[in-house]
């Protein structure tokens, strides 16, 4: 898909024949230290320098090292504290549907999910105050959601070894959605029919 292609032309050519988009949002703004979130990710800084400390104190007391595996730390402890900004970033470039067929989900970088409606095993729909709703799509994802909303937000849930259905997610969820009501009652009664 080129990337110069609008979001609502890049949908239309993924929609099927005849399928008609019942429902549709995108991530609200939220803010990186979010309640709930908070604490998860002040300890991971902590941690992340911490351990940094850490290791460079191991690695370079009295020793000959490296400059290029000092180098090499650094990065990757920067990339760990930099990921929560990343995270929210990618999230907040998400839009979701509801179609008569299927829940669709597609990314910043333009990578389409999907789950047929007929393959919703189950749904949550998380009211989150004062924050945004989110609809919690696959009961194979609920026991992650305590602990990794944003990250499963970001991550759907696919079936690795089946490339035959490229983008089809076994779990995702739509996040921080304004109207997620709207997008659970769409749900209910589609798996009504």
């Amino acid at each position: 898909m080129g990337k110069n292609q609008s979001v609502e032309q890049a949908l239309s050519a993924y929609l099927r024949q005849g399928e008609k988009i019942l429902w549709q949002s995108e991530t609200a703004a939220f803010p990186l230290l979010e309640q709930g979130e908070r604490w998860k990710i002040i300890g991971k800084w902590i941690g992340t320098v911490i351990a940094t400390a850490i290791i460079l104190l191991l690695y370079t007391g009295g020793r000959e090292w490296s400059g290029a595996a000092v180098a090499a730390i650094l990065v990757i402890a920067a990339l760990l504290l930099l990921s929560p900004v990343y995270e929210r970033y990618s999230l907040l470039g998400q839009r979701y549907w509801i179609t008569d067929q299927r829940a669709i989900l597609i990314t910043r970088d333009r990578s389409f999910y999907y789950m047929e409606l007929s393959g919703i095993d189950s749904f949550r729909h998380l009211q989150r105050k004062p924050a945004h709703d989110c609809l919690i799509l696959g009961e194979c994802i609920f026991e992650d959601i305590d602990r990794q909303l944003r990250w499963r937000s970001c991550h759907p849930k696919v079936d690795i070894q089946n490339d035959s259905r490229r983008g089809e997610a076994l779990g995702m969820v739509f996040f921080s959605v304004e109207d997620g009501t709207c997008g659970a009652d769409c749900l209910r009664q589609r798996q009504k029919i």
